[in-house]
């Protein structure tokens, strides 16, 4: 596999390929691979932001619900879209589902690849988009949401902290 990189700031990274092959059987078997990149250079250190329960993108406003989320069980983390203070309810299927929210542990950089409950029909999804939350560790997270509206993915951006 290749993908064009923007010129990143010196530091150490990881990238993640997430992907589905099926078994012999012909189920479908979710992957991860990933691999350390570093680019050199003179490193300044940086944190995560602080954990929030809003974060914004290309004009949407997110609402996370994140009060049940606890480390190494499945709880629901539910996430809600609007636009101008109105529910947005076109969200477009984008790669089979209404969303993808990836998950990357802070120090570790542990991986959690989520999609909302429920399946894509149509054009008409949100405002409300339920994960089950399965963090297999406390601390903070970063959290990386896309979803698709008018043929356009949005990738909004926002920490929270489990445990």
């Amino acid at each position: 596999w290749s993908a064009p990189l923007a010129a990143a700031q010196p530091g150490s990274y990881r990238a993640y390929a997430s992907f589905t092959v099926k078994d012999t059987d012909g189920a479908p078997v979710p992957l991860v691979l990933s691999r350390p990149l570093t680019v050199p250079g003179k490193i300044a250190p940086t944190s995560l932001p602080a954990a929030a329960t809003t974060t914004h993108v290309d004009g949407y406003a997110l609402a996370l619900d994140t009060a049940q989320v606890m480390p190494g069980m499945d709880h629901p983390l539910t996430v809600t879209v609007s636009k101008n203070g109105m529910p947005v309810t076109d969200l477009q299927p984008y790669l089979d589902t209404y969303a993808h929210l990836t998950a990357l542990h802070e120090g570790d950089l542990a991986f959690a690849h989520l999609h909302p409950q429920g399946t894509a029909n149509g054009d008409h999804g949100g405002p409300t988009l339920s994960f089950a939350a399965g963090l297999p560790s406390a601390g903070n997270w970063r959290l990386f949401l896309q979803f698709q509206t008018a043929g356009v993915v949005h990738t909004a951006a926002v920490t929270i902290t489990a445990g």
